[in-house]
């Protein structure tokens, strides 16, 4: 066997890992996330045996194919356990570096699961990324689609947070508006949400008679 068929092995051998961990840890709702992200990783993976030259760069792509296939598979069982059992409150989550999930403890009453990602590149505007965030009442149900915010993140140097702006339906909604800013946290983003930090702000601009009383 030579080692293209060897690499390709590999890769066969990582997608049955996914595969397993997906057989045995089922995640309902979820999987419309975390399917096709480990696939895209694991497939743009298998094809970098054309760019290597030497033998560090195959002994490096061969362990990031292999570790992508276990770390999907540990992070599904922490997600199912997550849901399925009862235990102090799971933290966020991380999927990769553009992507978070925060499942909850469906043991003793329902729960929403949060979904936090960035979208593709092309979906940005000047100056702002676009994320999407995404609350999942029934978790277990794969036919619960959620619903889904559209999230704008400033892109530019702020010192005191990256701005973000959500439609006026998530800030009403509190505790998921904050789960938001947790989930940002999580990836490593320090946002600005002003709906948190400055709560009273329509009060005061529908107040202001112009006069600064």
């Amino acid at each position: 066997m030579d080692l293209t068929d060897r690499y390709q092995a590999l890769a066969r051998g990582a997608l049955l890992v996914a595969e397993s961990a997906e057989d045995a840890y089922r995640l309902g709702a979820l999987d419309r996330f975390l399917k096709p992200w480990v696939r895209d990783g694991l497939h743009s993976l298998s094809g970098l045996l054309d760019s290597c030259d030497t033998s560090r760069q195959l002994a490096e792509d061969t362990r990031a194919l292999a570790h992508t296939a276990a770390r999907y598979s540990e992070l599904r069982e922490q997600l199912f356990s997550d849901v399925c059992h009862t235990r102090p409150e799971p933290p966020w989550r991380l999927v990769g570096t553009t992507m978070a999930i925060r499942a909850q403890s469906g043991v003793l009453l329902p729960q929403p699961t949060f979904v936090l990602r960035r979208l593709a590149d092309g979906s940005d505007v000047p100056g702002a990324a676009t994320w999407d965030f995404t609350v999942i009442a029934n978790p277990s149900d794969p036919a619960d689609e959620g619903t889904s915010f559209v999230v704008m993140v400033s892109t530019g140097d702020h010192a005191g947070g990256a701005p973000v702006q959500v439609s006026k339906e998530l800030e009403r909604q509190r505790a998921w508006y904050q789960q938001l800013e947790y989930g940002f946290y999580a990836l490593g983003i320090t946002p600005f949400l002003t709906a948190i930090y400055d709560p009273d702000r329509h009060r005061k601009r529908a107040n202001d008679d112009g006069y600064g009383g």
